[in-house]
């Protein structure tokens, strides 16, 4: 009885060599979510802190950063294994994940989980929903990337 293999290795060096490229071209990106500049950013901090004139914390940017974060990190890694197998481009990731940040804040403030409005706020403005007023503050949410 003889039991023989035969066995060819072959690689593409060029191949490997443009993915761990396309690799590279991660390297230093970032993505960012939130309310960049204005007077926006000045009352969602407010919300986000709370005043010691007596708004309460309304944590909308925390706590989606701590129900989401994993969610965001098995999506990166989805899209980095993409990116290896060329099938994203790198410029693409932080976008995406940027995009879902964003998104995924405004579920928060819709969700509405937060210490409720005073009486003589919800009067005011005609409703007792947290962190949504005018809107100024809700549309100025983005994401950038960098």
């Amino acid at each position: 009885m003889e039991i023989s293999f035969n066995t060819k290795i072959t690689s593409n060096i060029d191949e490997l060599d443009a993915a761990i490229a396309r690799l590279e071209a991660l390297d230093g990106r970032k993505a960012e979510a939130g309310i960049f500049g204005g007077f926006a950013e000045e009352k969602a901090m407010w919300q986000e802190y709370g005043t010691s004139r007596g708004i309460p914390a309304r944590p909308f940017l925390r706590n989606t950063m701590y129900e989401q974060s994993a969610k965001w990190t098995k999506e990166v890694g989805k899209d980095v294994v993409a990116v290896f197998n060329g099938k994203m481009s790198p410029n693409s990731v932080a976008f995406k994940v940027g995009s879902l940040m964003a998104k995924d804040i405004r579920k928060t403030i819709d969700a509405g989980n937060f210490a409720p409005l005073s009486p003589a706020t919800v009067a005011k403005k005609g409703n007792s929903k947290p962190l949504v007023d005018t809107g100024d503050m809700y549309n100025a949410i983005r994401h950038k990337e960098s």
